[in-house]
């Protein structure tokens, strides 16, 4: 049958041409990567509910003046996966003054106090006696076991009456 070779000839042509198009497409949509970056790979979704990257678990806590000092001010702590975020924000210090300040473990009140396990940033007061100050650690929050504190020393170090505290707040 004479026309039924046509038909197949014709079809395979037809074939043919949508095959080379979409090769020319992959082609074309694949040139937009650089040559020495890798194909992707699949990544993993998360399932309705929950995120891929979960977003950080803020706490806020009050940081309070000890004795007579007339500081005020809040710690709000960003805890993520990896790293901790403590920022202080204070009013009330003394204009452009500097305190040492760091976490203990145990609690503010004397009979609780404990050794010091992480140094944070020097608290740098403006002109108006007001501070922000960011620290960003590698630990996780909150701790496996225990209690932390932040204080924020007198002074600029931990010599003489600048290592008496001069604000003190409870983490956990």
């Amino acid at each position: 049958m004479p026309g039924t070779r046509c038909r197949t000839a014709s079809s395979r042509a037809i074939k043919f041409v949508a095959v080379a198009a979409l090769a020319a497409c992959a082609a074309a949509c694949g040139s937009e990567r650089a040559a020495s970056e890798p194909p992707p790979t699949p990544t993993q979704t998360a399932s309705p509910g929950q995120s891929a990257t979960p977003s950080p678990k803020t706490f806020s806590f009050k940081i309070n003046p000890v004795g007579t000092a007339l500081a005020t001010g809040t710690i709000s702590v960003s805890a993520g996966q990896r790293s901790t975020t403590i920022e202080l924000n204070i009013t009330g210090l003394q204009p452009n003054s500097s305190h040492v300040s760091h976490i203990h473990t145990g609690g503010c009140p004397p009979s609780a106090r404990g050794v010091i396990v992480f140094a944070l940033n020097q608290v740098v007061a403006d002109g108006q006696g007001t501070a922000d100050t960011k620290t960003t650690l590698h630990i996780t929050y909150p701790p496996a076991s225990g209690r932390w504190y932040v204080v924020v020393h007198s002074g600029p170090d931990m010599q003489g009456s600048s290592s008496a505290y001069l604000m003190c707040g409870e983490l956990f």
